[in-house]
C-alpha cells in the first residue's frame, strides 16, 4: 500500500442483545492511525463497520493500541 493511503480494519464486533457494538482502526498508511467505537441497531456486521467508520467515537491511545498492539505508527491526535 502506498503512503497516504487509507485502510480499514475491524478490531471487535459485538451483538449484544440485538445491539451491534464495533471497533475499528483508520490507518493512514506511513503516516498515522486512529480507532473508533460505534454501535447500531445490530441488524448487520458490514453496517456497524461503516457507522462506526462515518461516526464513532475516537478511542484513546492506550484503549487503541489494546485492540490493536501491532500498529506501529504515531497515534492521531
Amino acid at each position: 500500500m502506498a503512503p497516504g493511503n487509507k485502510k480499514l480494519l475491524e478490531g471487535r464486533y459485538w451483538n449484544n442483545n440485538g445491539k451491534g457494538i464495533a471497533i475499528i482502526a483508520s490507518i493512514t498508511e506511513g503516516i498515522d492511525w486512529s480507532a473508533y467505537i460505534g454501535a447500531d441497531n445490530g441488524q448487520d456486521e458490514l453496517a456497524c463497520l461503516e457507522l462506526t467508520k462515518e461516526s464513532g467515537d475516537k478511542l484513546s491511545e492506550p484503549d487503541a493500541r489494546h485492540f490493536f498492539p501491532g500498529i506501529e505508527l504515531p497515534y492521531r491526535r
